[in-house]
């Protein structure tokens, strides 16, 4: 048989041929993400001044979700297309790792990008494009990129061969290093330059509490906000540290909240261990798919999904887990919840974060809504929902009142 009668039998569904219908995949990979990002930018833009910054967060949440989503959709799709190409057809001269990880990684940036221009104009910040640029490479880099290695490493597992096996093994291995090298560089290039600091309120306060809660501290640095202005805290073995805009703004109790949780970190060394788990159950899903091997058709694409979903719903979980035991743990030691409202309801309005999610993104987040938070903490300092509602009123009308002042 001729190879261009070949290539012609070879039909999909659809009857489109193979290679035309893995040109429309790639094509989708590359496009689909940019569609979504820019389908929720156009949605905010016709909102009025107010409701576009309070939106846009549970937007960008949104996107993130479909991004990480898109990971197994497209292993699935690109997999099923792949194995049906013919020896001879032009798609069999790229290596499958190459197909399988550049187009959508390619796709997803350019998605962060259009992310990052609308978010620049939304809170007016003053990101050149070039970091703009630089921010949506390092975060693909950081979630998209070895998620999609990752896969590589499992579909070379399959081929039941001690070169395949070895070949895997290299690829899930590259996916942890390239994961935990670009979460620094994604860090480096949204403004974190730590530098140590010996004197200020947040160095006395927070060896002060360190003392009092019996954790041991190195050092406490201090984080220049950036083009971003960043409101966020940080914690690591022996140190705790703070965006200057943090700094800035709590002050006093407040502050003493945000140490005491940053110090709870520090002494269980969450960071490290949610990683070594993430490590143990990525591994565990790659090991489990060496029993699924001769898995095909319909349950390919449910398997690839359990394979990358499953570890990152676990990470989420115990990371908003251990968000919440922080929270617990520093109310428990200031013995002032109303207080630890206050602090979350500030950092929470001056880094422009959404109340609360009420969609499946909650479950593709690092921490807790600002809600959840809030409500475990009332539950605990057993602070009425009528009492909690006059903090967050009285806070609001504080932080309006100094915003406009400042303007």
């Amino acid at each position: 048989m001729e190879y261009s009668r070949l290539d012609a039998s070879i039909q999909l569904r659809e009857g489109l041929p193979v290679s035309d219908s893995y040109l429309i995949a790639v094509l989708g990979a590359l496009l689909l993400p940019s569609i979504w990002s820019a389908g929720f930018s156009l949605m905010v833009l016709r909102l009025g001044e107010p409701a576009r910054a309070a939106t846009w967060p549970v937007y960008v949440a949104r996107i993130r979700m479909l991004n990480l989503l898109a990971v197994p959709a497209w292993w699935a799709i690109a997999d099923a297309l792949f194995e049906s190409v013919p020896a001879k057809s032009w798609l069999s001269a790229w290596p499958q790792t190459v197909i399988l990880i550049l187009p959508l990684s390619v796709g997803v940036t350019t998605a962060r990008l259009l992310t990052a221009l609308m978010g620049r104009r939304i809170d007016e910040l003053h990101w050149t494009t070039g970091d703009l640029l630089n921010f949506a490479l390092w975060s693909t880099l950081a979630s998209t990129f070895p998620l999609l290695v990752f896969a590589s490493g499992i579909d070379a597992l399959d081929e039941w061969r001690f070169s395949g096996f070895l070949l895997g093994l290299f690829w899930i291995t590259a996916a942890g290093f390239i994961a935990r090298f670009s979460i620094v560089g994604l860090r480096f290039a949204a403004g974190f330059k730590p530098r140590l600091v010996k004197s200020g309120e947040l160095y006395k306060r927070a060896f002060a509490l360190a003392e009092r809660m019996g954790v041991p501290l190195l050092g406490v640095f201090v984080v220049p906000a950036g083009p971003g202005r960043s409101i966020n805290a940080h914690a690591g073995p022996g140190f705790v540290g703070m965006t200057d805009t943090c700094v800035h703004r709590l002050r006093g109790a407040l502050l003493d909240f945000v140490i005491a949780h940053e110090l709870v970190h520090s002494q269980r060394r969450d960071g490290r261990n949610h990683l070594r788990i993430a490590a143990a159950v990525y591994c565990s899903m790659g090991a489990l798919t060496l029993t699924l091997t001769r898995l095909h058709g319909i349950w390919q694409a449910p398997v690839k999904y359990c394979v990358i979903l499953i570890p990152m719903l676990v990470f989420y979980f115990l990371s908003q887990q251990c968000e919440l035991a922080a929270d617990r743990a520093a109310v428990e030691f200031t013995g002032e919840p109303e207080t630890a409202i206050k602090s979350l309801a500030a950092l929470n309005y001056w880094s422009g974060g959404p109340e609360e999610r009420e969609d499946l993104s909650e479950f593709f987040a690092s921490h807790p809504s600002f809600s959840r938070r809030i409500d475990a903490i009332a539950r605990m300092g057993e602070v009425p929902v009528e009492r909690v509602n006059k903090i967050l009123e009285q806070f609001r009308d504080e932080a309006d009142g100094a915003q406009s002042a400042s303007q």
